[in-house]
């Protein structure tokens, strides 16, 4: 079983680091403001207090920086429901992930709503892969990587599903949505 002792760490350089902090930091400064499509990169460099070359030593171009900024809220959300999910209790696993998600909503409403969702379901995808033996086991008609495909895609569409809600349902009820179709219909927990 995987443990996970702190936060995961960046290998690059402190400056370096820094400098996509601030690059997300202001990514999410202006997600808040306008619409994905509406940013530049001379808008995004300024509001981060970097040079607009900096910009593109780290990224190619938004797009690059957008799934960055995905895999690192997918890292924190892990950080904070992995412990749960080693507890085997589905429900409370549902709801770390849930009270993550709501708690980061314009963010997560950004990245799964606003174009990110295909490379945050590749990146929940290896995760689950790589996580999948160790935790869980499908039905026995099912083979584990279409389990995986479907809990981590079904999972998705319903996040998708909260976050586009003119009247958002609240965090338990959502919890038990996922709970109930993914880990009680589609995936048995281990019996210790």
């Amino acid at each position: 079983m995987p443990e996970l002792k702190s936060k995961p760490k960046d290998t690059m350089g402190l400056r370096s680091q820094k400098s996509r902090e601030a690059l997300r930091g202001a990514l999410l400064s202006e997600l808040g403001e306008k619409t994905f499509q509406d940013i530049t990169v001379k808008e995004l460099t300024a509001n981060a207090r970097i040079g607009y070359a900096t910009f593109f030593r780290h990224y190619e171009g938004l797009d690059e920086l957008l799934v960055d900024l995905a895999k690192e809220q997918i890292d924190k959300m892990v950080y904070d429901v992995l412990p749960v999910m080693e507890q085997q209790d589905t429900l409370s696993a549902c709801r770390a992930m849930c009270t993550f998600i709501h708690d980061n909503w314009a963010v997560w409403s950004i990245l799964l709503t606003g174009g990110a969702s295909e490379s945050i379901r590749q990146e929940l995808m290896q995760l689950s892969t790589n996580y999948a033996g160790l935790q869980t086991q499908f039905s026995s008609t099912l083979p584990d990587d279409l389990g995986i495909t479907l809990s981590v895609s079904t999972t998705i569409e319903l996040l998708i599903w909260w976050l586009r809600q003119a009247e958002p349902r609240p965090i338990e009820e959502v919890a038990q949505l996922i709970n109930e179709i993914i880990h009680t219909r589609l995936l048995q927990s281990r019996k210790a």
